[in-house]
């Protein structure tokens, strides 16, 4: 079942690619980007759109990758383990009265 969930996995692939190189080649007209008093260079049509997706599939790898959240995640256990330190103190502390009592 995995080797079948591989090859269509490669296959979809294959044909993404197809259809990129495909769209490419009959969207050639230049197209110059604005951004403000910012104008890109003319690029195909074709490139700027393939480009946002290709910039659109990394950031959603990096969204999607723990590399954002790990900073989150860190803050979380350390703030976890002061809790846990302060929890065991006061144990400590109830422990050492109620062995005083005892005697």
């Amino acid at each position: 079942m995995r080797k079948l969930l591989n090859l269509l996995s490669g296959l979809f692939l294959v044909l993404v690619f197809l259809a990129a190189i495909t769209f490419s080649y009959y969207n050639t007209t230049p197209v110059a980007i604005l951004f403000g008093n910012w104008q890109s260079i003319p690029q195909p049509v074709s490139v700027w759109i393939v480009g946002a997706f290709v910039a659109g599939g990394f950031l959603g790898l990096l969204l999607g990758s723990r590399i954002l959240s790990m900073r989150r995640d860190n803050a979380s256990t350390r703030r976890l383990k002061k809790e846990l330190q302060d929890a065991q103190q006061e144990v400590r502390k109830l422990r050492a009265i109620s062995l005083k009592e005892l005697d």
